[in-house]
């Protein structure tokens, strides 16, 4: 990227309060937010942050190179040469940076969101445009209010699509990235109960994700989950055309005849008047679902349906999204990068498919951000594992209700074991496991369930 001090400073309204001594001055040629990862010929821009602020670290910033730093209060003790421009909200100029970038580039944007899926779906859109386009994805934690314009300003000239995953965390934050990144094509996976401890309702869950359909341009692509009548309403707020994918015999993008072994996915693909076979290395219908919306980013930017079976066969499933971990006998499905109610049943029906005739265990944690509705859902999920598994283990508070549920499901008392650290719950599935079981981790990201399978490894 090339940036320079002025158009930083008419895009942020920003003050020029230390104009350096050099001449001309510099071009910005990158972004940064850290000290730690930055370039010389970076602009920092400094944060503050609940742990750092990164006022206290200009001085350093200097030091590794940076060119200007943009800050909301004075800072002194700074070299002759450097660069200040003073702005009221650090946080919002990294966004007003990031848009005035986006307007200098000719490239598609795909903005993927959703209750669950945005990651892999992300991963899997880049995999299949790469077939035939220069494609940037973004980063799994460039995704809200400091990644999204982080994952803009880190494109390239010759990018000719980027796909770029935006998370929320309240109303109108998606519509604040939908200007930063101005997508023209919006994925909506799902819409489920993932946030409403945050957003308090699904209505308003669907309303946040809603942002992303109602921000695409007139000429632009919404792409809906045809089989979640929800996420299937907002086409409502389409400007432009509008792609459903699913299971269903109306979607635009169809997938049909699933099949499972140990090698992942193989299903059909219909669309464009064509069906076609696909194959992913990684199990479960959900993610089928996750290459369709793949699929029908790939036909709204002009791909066929081959360089989209190409391309999902190079999709590599990310570490911790229901990744096989053998040890000796034993096949653990580590799924531990987070979870909700959606997902857990999604994995259940994974563990179902793989364990026909192998014993079934699941070790569970708790599910965050759910808020009042938190305690009935564990149960849900847990009366959901009463038909899955032969042997069930929780961890941690939360979780305690999922044991409650499986027992209330039928599960015998003597196949739930509740604990409350992973060590403990490490300790326990040691003592259970035996050769040939089948065993999924799973629990939300603050639980750190990986470290349960590590412990399992040593």
């Amino acid at each position: 990227m090339r940036l320079s001090i002025e158009e930083v400073i008419y895009a942020t309204g920003g003050k020029l309060t230390r104009a350096g001594v050099r001449s001309p001055r510099p071009v910005i040629t990158g972004v940064s937010t850290d000290t730690r990862t930055l370039h010389p010929g970076d602009l920092f821009i400094a944060l503050p942050g609940p742990r750092a602020d990164g006022h206290d670290f200009i001085a350093d910033a200097f030091r590794r190179g940076a060119v200007a730093a943009l800050a909301a209060r004075p800072v002194d003790s700074l070299p002759q040469t450097a660069v200040v421009i003073e702005v009221s909200d650090t946080l919002k100029s990294l966004g007003r940076v990031a848009a005035a970038y986006r307007r200098t580039l000719d490239l598609e944007v795909v903005g993927v969101t959703g209750s669950v899926g945005k990651t892999t779906t992300t991963k899997m859109c880049a995999a299949v445009l790469s077939t035939r386009y220069r494609v940037a994805q973004t980063k799994e934690d460039w995704n809200a209010e400091i990644g999204v314009p982080l994952a803009v300003l880190s494109l390239a000239p010759d990018h000719e699509v980027a796909v770029i995953e935006m998370a929320m965390r309240g109303l109108g934050q998606i519509a604040d990235l939908v200007k930063i990144a101005r997508p023209s094509i919006g994925i909506v996976t799902t819409i489920g109960e993932s946030h409403l401890e945050l957003l308090g309702s699904l209505e308003n869950i669907a309303k946040a994700k809603s942002e992303l359909v109602a921000g695409l341009p007139d000429g632009g692509t919404a792409i809906l989950n045809a089989d979640d009548p929800v996420a299937r309403g907002l086409a409502d707020q389409a400007r432009g055309r509008v792609l459903t994918f699913g299971l269903s015999p109306a979607a635009d993008v169809r997938g049909s005849d699933l099949r499972m072994d140990g090698s992942g996915m193989t299903f059909l693909i219909t669309a464009l008047g064509r069906t076609i076979e696909a194959h992913l290395r990684t199990w479960g219908g959900h993610n089928v679902m996750n290459a369709l919306a793949a699929a029908a980013a790939a036909i709204a930017l002009d791909l066929d349906l081959d360089d989209v079976a190409s391309g999902l066969e190079e999709y590599v499933p990310p570490k911790m999204r229901l990744q096989p971990v053998r040890l000796g006998e034993v096949l653990i499905i580590n799924d531990a990068y987070n979870a909700s109610p959606a997902s857990m049943r999604a994995a259940f029906e994974v563990l179902l498919a793989l364990g026909t005739s192998r014993r079934r265990l699941a070790m569970l944690g708790e599910m965050r951000e759910l808020g009042d509705a938190s305690e009935s859902l564990h149960r849900d999920v847990g009366a959901a594992a009463a038909g899955a598994v032969e042997l069930l283990i929780t961890v941690g508070s939360g979780a305690r209700a999922i044991a409650e549920g499986a027992l209330e499901a039928g599960l015998s008392p003597g196949h739930v074991h509740h604990t409350s650290t992973n060590e403990e719950a490490a300790a326990t599935l040691k003592m259970v496991m035996r050769p040939g079981d089948v065993i999924l981790v799973k629990g939300s990201r603050a639980m750190e369930m990986e470290k349960i399978v590590d412990a399992l490894q040593t």
